[in-house]
């Protein structure tokens, strides 16, 4: 670092007395402006030229790249460190580039600017970069040499360090545009070239152009931007030698620019420098790109609808892989997206880059979209529009469109999270004179739905939450199970949403975050509960309501009287569960009894820690059989179906089930046998037709569902039990619990299949008081009676499991979990969790039952809950802000924010 320092103090000598004929010069003051215009005068017309002529071109790091070539001399800028930094750059040690000058200028926020100052320092500081090329109203403040009045607010410009001042001097900055040269033949004279389009600006808040000659801007110290330096350079030459152009104008100019050169110096070194952690860069790095999104509308209206649920999206792509990836990444997040070209849609959505951009372009490519899809809106996207809507109206024949400020694959993603309203977009704000022909039809964002975005973002530590990964891999390792997924949001961004492992301990196949998982038991508050508070909503039911009411089969039964407050609480005194498959074994091929406590040669079938099932039982061919027709119609697992009338025998069993003491609480799935049949005597139709109509349609839950196999490819869902008790066979797309799979896949206690992604959804619109995408599914106050405790001795809510107050009992959950925070665990190794007061959303998916239930080591080891506790203590200052006793009253602050 020390070498590359002294080196650039050399050159700085060296240059200054090449430039001057060997004079050696200290440091002028202002009395001193006639001597440093004489120095001037002894360079030679190409070192001038060298001075006032900037190259575009630059590296992928930002690094300017002066050419190499015989007939350029290399002095001017040519050895001094410089970066481009107008359209962004990337940085080895963050993910997300340092943003473009555009969305920089987005920035408002303070403390955000400051770090982007601080961050662009550190990196000018550790490469040892003098000056970087950017707006002059960047992140500095200009100690001298304001730009004249006359330069609007997106004026260029060049910042070089002051060595003496320890701030940042700006050079004013102008692109050579393309028809420049073509003003400077013999024949004609420069004075009467219009160069407006060079200078814009602002006068009682109205655009107007302003005349300003090529001669004026050199005599100003302007530095002159262009994509061909070469050629340029030999343009600029011969017009001065053709004396075109004024050389004593170039002389004053070049005085200007000498004397910055000889001011500037390397910044300081990086320790000197106040740091941030780099995730916090990262986050501001994310938000500049995020801030400069913006949207235009044809109508005043969003693009998408708040219900997804006839939404059927198509995207055209004429974008690189490297853009296009991204992208439809990020998009499978919030929908899925239609992949077969010849299926009508009703969205398409064209992603193009800034080059295609053209008039022509959009009205052939619109036509060819809307011949294929005549009834389709158009959505156009581009991660950088140029200049283009700064002199052009809104295209016609699209719908609307969508704008970043740079061609990054990050902003790719945000484009992307737009669309489905993820983050919030503001309209264009007065300085963003790119958008001068559209800004009529500009559009804000409302976010409505889940965001992507980093643990900062929300006050959380991307290094504490890393503490999952290990603990994952600690749990892989030992076979707690073979993979998972995790999801974890605060606030609604979702900060990590990651999987890990395989589905099977064969390894064969890594789990991915759009694999479809065994829910268990969260079917409960993803799919029965949700309908229930719905249909309370309607008025369809009161908590005091008997199940006789809605099930009139139960009137002649004890179990008319239960309540579904009851049922909810689990309070009814109904049964745990009841082994209905063990019931159909055929008794007269059975060798002893159904059961031992102890492995042996005829009980080798393990169900749990000393329970072993014969190994002669087998199943009555009367109820099961391998080949369906119209009387085995119940698929219960692969090439084994049950006779339908069977269905009438389970219910009947549960009627005929002991009732324990009423009022005493007993975890029950009986209760949520009824009340899922309570919900399709409500609505007429079944429990999956119901929520996927209400619920995960409109929210875009693409990745949920009952009965998998009918919805989703094979290779998605992940693997269950090796069962070899019941059904002889692995679980692949078929519920793991013997009772689901006999009411066909579907029934209010299991049966549910999603990702954590999809759960995440329907735990934020808990948190959320209902709503989701804008529209609202249930009324605040109804959640808000679900997830309360209702008494002292059980710590349920309605549906809803809720933290343990009692430290005698086994908590289901974190112990740092707020009392006001519900949720549900699940017997394949499942967890949802929310929670109101931090507002931290918590999905944890997994296929512990793999090969066989009884491997209880997730549960053992408590994996699932101190991930949570790693996820609570990732919250910044969560010690000192979130401490509460386990009192009810804490549930008052149900959404706080």
């Amino acid at each position: 670092m020390i070498g590359r320092r002294m080196t650039f103090r050399i050159f700085l000598i060296v240059f200054v007395l090449c430039l001057t004929k060997g004079r050696l010069v200290v440091r002028a003051s202002d009395k001193e402006t006639t001597d440093w215009l004489m120095r001037v005068k002894s360079m030679d017309l190409s070192q001038k030229i060298s001075l006032i002529l900037f190259p575009m071109i630059h590296e992928r790091d930002g690094t300017v790249i002066f050419p190499k070539a015989e007939s350029i001399p290399q002095g001017g800028w040519s050895n001094i460190p410089l970066l481009n930094g107008l359209n962004g750059f990337k940085t080895s040690n963050i993910l997300a580039p340092f943003p473009d000058v555009r969305a920089v200028g987005c920035v408002k926020d303070s403390f955000l600017r400051d770090i982007l100052r601080e961050d662009l320092m550190q990196y000018m500081a550790r490469k040892q970069i003098v000056g970087i090329l950017a707006s002059n109203k960047y992140l500095f403040e200009v100690a001298k040499n304001h730009l004249p009045s006359v330069y609007s607010q997106n004026s260029l410009a060049l910042w070089l360090f002051s060595k003496s001042e320890g701030n940042f001097r700006c050079i004013p900055a102008v692109p050579l545009t393309n028809n420049f040269f073509s003003y400077l033949r013999p024949i004609k004279r420069l004075g009467d070239y219009d160069t407006s389009e060079f200078i814009v600006k602002k006068h009682n808040n109205r655009t107007q152009k302003v005349k300003d000659s090529f001669e004026e801007r050199v005599k100003k110290g302007t530095i002159f931007l262009t994509f061909d330096y070469a050629e340029d350079f030999k343009r600029l030459l011969r017009a001065y030698e053709n004396r075109l152009l004024n050389e004593e104008d170039l002389d004053i100019g070049c005085s200007i620019i000498l004397k910055h050169i000889l001011e500037c110096g390397s910044v300081v070194k990086p320790s000197d420098r106040k740091s941030f952690d780099l995730s916090i860069i990262e986050y501001a790095r994310r938000s500049a790109f995020e801030k400069g999104i913006r949207f235009f509308g044809q109508k005043k209206e969003p693009f998408l609808p708040t219900d997804l649920s006839s939404v059927k999206i198509k995207i055209v792509s004429d974008v690189p892989d490297k853009y296009y990836s991204p992208f439809i990444a990020m998009l499978q997040n919030h929908f899925t997206v239609e992949k077969n070209d010849s299926v009508s849609v009703n969205y398409v959505v064209w992603l193009c880059e800034k080059q295609e951009i053209t008039e022509a372009n959009i009205s052939k490519k619109s036509q060819e979209i809307r011949l294929q899809n005549p009834e389709a809106k158009i959505a156009l996207l581009v991660a950088d529009p140029s200049d283009y809507f700064k002199v052009n109206g809104f295209p016609e024949e699209i719908d609307a469109l969508y704008t970043g400020t740079s061609e990054w694959d990050m902003v790719w993603e945000f484009l992307a999270q737009a669309l489905f309203a993820g983050i919030n977009v503001e309209e264009v704000r007065n300085f963003e004179d790119w958008y001068e022909g559209i800004r009529s039809f500009s559009l804000s964002i409302i976010k409505s739905r889940l965001k992507f975005g980093v643990p900062e973002e929300v006050s959380m530590i991307t290094d504490s939450l890393i503490k999952i990964d290990s603990l994952m891999l600690k749990a892989i390792q030992e076979k707690a199970l073979p993979g998972g997924q995790i999801v974890v949001a605060r606030n609604g961004v979702v900060v990590w949403n990651k999987a890990y492992g395989f589905h099977t301990y064969e390894k064969k196949q890594p789990v991915l975050t759009s694999d479809i998982y065994d829910l268990a038991s969260i079917t409960k508050i993803a799919a029965t509960v949700p309908a229930l508070m719905k249909l309370y909503d309607d008025n369809k039911w009161e908590l005091k309501d008997t199940l006789g009411r809605f099930l009139p089969q139960l009137n002649s039964t004890e179990k008319a009287s239960l309540t579904i407050e009851e049922l909810l609480l689990h309070e009814s005194g109904l049964a745990s569960y009841i082994p209905f498959y063990l019931q159909a074994v055929d008794e007269t091929k059975l060798k002893g009894r159904l059961f031992a406590n102890r492995y042996s040669w005829l009980y080798n079938i393990k169900l749990d820690d000393y329970i072993y099932l014969n190994r002669t039982v087998t199943y009555r061919k009367d109820v099961f059989s391998h080949k369906p027709d119209t009387l085995f119609s119940v698929p219960v697992a692969q090439n084994w179906f049950m006779n339908k009338n069977y269905l009438d025998s389970i219910m009947q069993q549960v009627l005929e089930s002991p009732l324990h003491q009423k009022g005493r609480y007993r975890y029950s799935d009986l209760g949520f046998y009824l009340l899922g049949k309570m919900i399709t005597e409500l609505t007429n139709s079944s429990l999956d037709t119901f929520t996927y109509e209400y619920f995960y349609g409109p929210m875009g839950m693409k990745n949920t569902a009952f009965r998998p196999l009918e919805h989703f490819e094979k290779e998605r869902i992940v693997p269950t039990e090796n069962d070899k008790a019941f059904r002889k066979q692995l679980l692949h797309g078929w519920v793991q619990d013997p009772g689901a799979a006999m009411m066909g896949g579907v029934a209010g206690h299991a049966g549910l299949f999603a990702n954590a992604l999809d759960i995440a959804k329907m735990m934020q619109l808990y948190l959320n008081g209902g709503h989701y995408g804008g529209k609202e599914y249930i009324k605040s106050n109804t959640i808000k009676l679900f997830t309360s405790r209702h008494n002292d001795k059980n710590r349920r809510g309605l549906g809803f499991d809720k933290p343990e107050s009692d430290t005698t009992k086994v908590n289901p959950v974190s112990s740092f979990a707020s009392p006001a925070s519900f949720g549900h665990s699940g017997f394949t190794g499942t967890l949802a969790w929310a929670d109101p007061l931090t507002g931290i959303v918590y999905v944890f998916l997994s296929n512990r039952v793999h090969p066989n239930q009884y491997n209880k080591k997730l549960i053992e080891e408590n994996y699932r809950t101190t991930i949570q506790d790693i996820i609570y203590n990732s919250i910044i200052g969560f010690n000192e802000k979130f401490e509460w006793e386990n009192d009810k009253t804490k549930e008052e602050y149900w959404f706080l924010n």
